[in-house]
């Protein structure tokens, strides 16, 4: 193949499609004995595609006047060089693009042998190994996001694990509750949860270790939400005071509350009253009080326990010698439950305060609260306020405050004790000079006058001593007391010689007016003050002296014209006005008093 021959092919394979670099065999060993002119027809393959960096921008250059060569090799160097002249002087820069490769076009003449291979090798060497080249830089990249590595931070306030649980139960989360999540005392009455809501606050709960005083009153959570409280105590021992009254909890609440209270250590103060509580909760909370061995507080109030209910109560109460305070107010009990319950008190040796008001005790009920009272020293405070309890039951519990010094309050408000039972009441703590009674409540139980004198007694000998009692007689309302002789219980307060008021100096012994005439010759109704008090001490009555020498200052200072510096005592002989002082006057000290 001659050199014309060689020109023609190579013009024609630059058209054909450019073959990818996998596709250049390897070199053969030095061993395998092949001639050098075989091997250069084996290498040397035309049109070989150069991949050069890939991001990097080139300018493209455009004549201006000479059209573009056909084809792409020039063998004559002079005639290259003219064109490499006259191509500078016509190059217009027309436009910036970014190419991928680099398409390098050589030959090798074989025939020329291997000194032709090297000068092309180091022709393509030079064009391969000397293209400019820059590192890339942060300013290259076309991006003008800021990608930050994210960190993950552990939320300790439960904030983030309330809103995941919401968000899994389909529910809004709370804001109250978010803000004050990690308080020691957290107040949600009447928000109105339910229990989905109670459920979602009760996971998060028990992982905190900051709550004590968790009070969800008014919710009705029903019992669905009681469990799940209930399980949150199960793992939460640092709350310590929980109430969950009017929450509609009922036999499944009642049952998981008590389970809790088996294993939970830390709980002191449970309210569950209000809830509907009857017979088969009130079997199920028993139980619990018999093995109860933390809980100090109990409130069962405004339920349903009815006289069943109290037989099967009483003989739990006297078994648990842990409750220091219990609350079973506003229920039922009475008849044998009253009896019960009055009898599980009576064997409590630890019960400090009881509250069994608005119950219906009656009598029956009533005695047995009395021989409690008789021989339980721990209780210093009862409540057995409405409960139908007559004189004789006042009579009997007075018995009981002569034996037992320990009770320091006791509540009979609103029972038919009359004023036998309110009289025989006040003498025992009256006589009783060991006793530590501290208040005394009957509410709306009528009193006479004998029971506010023995009353007085007893405050001289304890200023501290309380009394509530209801409206006073001027005789006793028992058959006892008909034909007795009536007594004011408020008479009329002795009047003071001389009483001073803001205006005014009232004179009320009119002894001290004819005193007064004889240090007014010329009757102009007015005195000197030295002469005002010289005729109070002629008259020789106990009156306040500083505090009528201070008003005397005060009424000369105050009178204009000539008249300044006397005392006018004319309004002495005006009864009218004498009278409506007086009367100001003391209804100002009572209001004092």
């Amino acid at each position: 193949m001659t050199g014309g021959e060689k020109m023609q092919d190579s013009g024609t394979q630059s058209e054909t499609p450019q073959l990818p670099l996998e596709s250049v065999p390897e070199e053969p060993d030095e061993d395998s004995g092949l001639e050098l002119n075989s091997l250069q027809r084996e290498v040397s393959t035309p049109n070989v595609r150069i991949p050069s960096q890939s991001a990097r921008a080139t300018l493209v250059r455009t004549p201006a006047t000479r059209e573009k060569t056909t084809s792409p090799l020039v063998f004559n160097e002079e005639e290259e060089e003219e064109e490499k002249t006259d191509d500078e002087k016509n190059i217009l820069i027309t436009e910036i693009q970014p190419t991928e490769y680099q398409e390098v076009q050589f030959e090798v003449d074989v025939e020329h042998g291997e000194d032709s291979l090297s000068d092309e090798s180091v022709e393509l060497k030079d064009l391969v190994v000397e293209p400019i080249e820059a590192e890339p830089k942060e300013e290259d990249y076309d991006t003008d996001l800021d990608i930050e590595e994210e960190t993950f931070v552990h939320d300790t306030t439960g904030r983030s694990h309330y809103t995941k649980v919401c968000n899994q139960l389909g529910l809004v989360p709370i804001n109250y509750f978010m803000r004050h999540i990690q308080d020691t005392e957290l107040a949600m009455r009447y928000h109105g949860l339910g229990p989905s809501a109670a459920r979602a606050i009760a996971l998060v709960l028990k992982d905190t270790i900051t709550l004590e005083k968790l009070d969800l009153r008014g919710n009705w959570i029903e019992g669905e939400g009681g469990e799940a409280v209930a399980r949150m105590l199960e793992e939460n021992d640092y709350v310590t005071d929980v109430c969950l009254a009017d929450n509609k909890l009922g036999l499944m609440g009642a049952q998981s509350l008590c389970r809790m209270l088996n294993t939970n250590a830390g709980l002191r103060k449970l309210d569950i009253s209000d809830n509907g509580f009857g017979t088969v909760e009130a079997a199920v909370i028993a139980q619990s009080l018999e093995t109860n061995k933390y809980l100090k507080v109990l409130n069962l109030s405004h339920n349903r326990f009815d006289e069943q209910a109290g037989e099967i109560l009483g003989p739990a109460i006297g078994a648990n010698d842990i409750l220091d305070v219990l609350d079973l107010s506003w229920n039922c009990l009475r008849q044998k439950g009253a009896v019960a319950v009055a009898k599980g008190v009576k064997e409590n040796v630890r019960l400090k305060k009881c509250s069994l008001a608005w119950n219906g005790f009656g009598p029956e009920g009533g005695a047995a609260i009395a021989d409690a009272l008789m021989t339980n020293n721990s209780l210093q405070d009862i409540d057995i306020s409405g409960n139908r309890l007559s004189a004789d039951v006042a009579i009997k519990v007075a018995k009981a405050i002569m034996n037992n010094d320990n009770i320091r309050t006791l509540k009979m408000g609103n029972n038919l004790l009359t004023t036998a039972g309110a009289i025989a009441l006040a003498k025992a703590i009256n006589e009783s000079e060991s006793s530590e009674m501290e208040e005394l409540d009957l509410t709306d139980v009528p009193v006479e006058f004998e029971f506010l004198r023995i009353i007085e007694d007893i405050k001289a000998k304890r200023p501290n001593f309380k009394v509530v009692h209801g409206p006073i007689l001027r005789v006793g309302n028992t058959t006892e007391d008909l034909g007795k002789p009536a007594i004011d219980p408020n008479p009329r307060r002795k009047k003071d010689p001389i009483m001073v008021l803001d205006q005014h100096i009232v004179v009320n012994d009119f002894r001290l007016l004819d005193i007064l005439k004889r240090y007014d010759p010329d009757n102009s109704m007015t005195l000197e003050p030295q002469q005002f008090l010289a005729a109070c001490e002629e008259l020789a009555i106990p009156y306040d002296r500083a505090k009528v020498e201070e008003a005397v200052k005060r009424l000369v200072d105050q009178k204009p014209g000539n008249d300044q510096g006397r005392i006018y005592f004319g309004n002495f002989f005006d009864q009218e006005k004498l009278q409506e002082h007086i009367k100001k006057y003391q209804e100002k000290t009572d209001n004092e008093t």
